[in-house]
């Protein structure tokens, strides 16, 4: 009877090993699993920083260029208007000698006001030029206020994820221990 006693004994104990090495293996498994996919997380993070870098780059440079040609636009079509202005009255730019002034002054009869009339002319042009860069500046800045946000949304939600992956590991390797 002692001797069925000492053996049910053992055999639970056994039973106590195998069912506590099964779930140590699984714990294990479970750790490992965790530890990749916060490897995983962090590898996304920083290729997520990467990509928004050159990105963020890429978009002041862009913003920079048409404040820039915005500036150059309005130079230019004050210099054009400047000269349409005076141009109604002057015999301007004239080169040459006597013959070229002869030749000017029959065909200045009508005084060249350039081809303002037609489809806006130039300064119709550079008008148009003017509000295109100025909606790529706009379009530009907000595209950069989109992507930095959803950029911070990816970090605190990866943020996040690990932290609750990190918890849980520790939990699972306190258990197993």
């Amino acid at each position: 009877q002692t001797r069925e006693i000492k053996q049910s004994e053992v055999e639970e104990l056994t039973a106590s090993i195998e069912k506590n090495t099964a779930e140590s293996t699984q714990l294990a498994e479970e750790i490992a699993e965790l530890s990749e996919a916060m490897a995983q997380l962090r590898k996304e993070q920083a290729e997520a920083t990467e990509i928004r870098q050159k990105e963020k780059a890429t978009n002041t440079q862009t913003i920079a260029d048409a404040k820039a040609a915005q500036l150059a636009v309005q130079r230019a079509t004050k210099i054009l208007k400047d000269f349409y202005a005076k141009a109604s009255g002057d015999a301007a730019f004239l080169q040459g000698g006597a013959r070229m002034g002869e030749q000017m002054a029959q065909a200045a009869n009508a005084p060249y006001k350039g081809m303002q009339a037609e489809n806006g002319g130039i300064v119709g042009f550079l008008e148009v030029v003017l509000s295109d860069f100025a909606r790529l500046e706009a379009d530009t800045s907000s595209a950069e206020d989109r992507a930095a946000e959803a950029y911070e949304n990816f970090m605190d939600e990866s943020n996040e994820d690990i932290a609750v992956k990190t918890t849980a590991s520790e939990h699972k390797t306190s258990k197993k221990e």
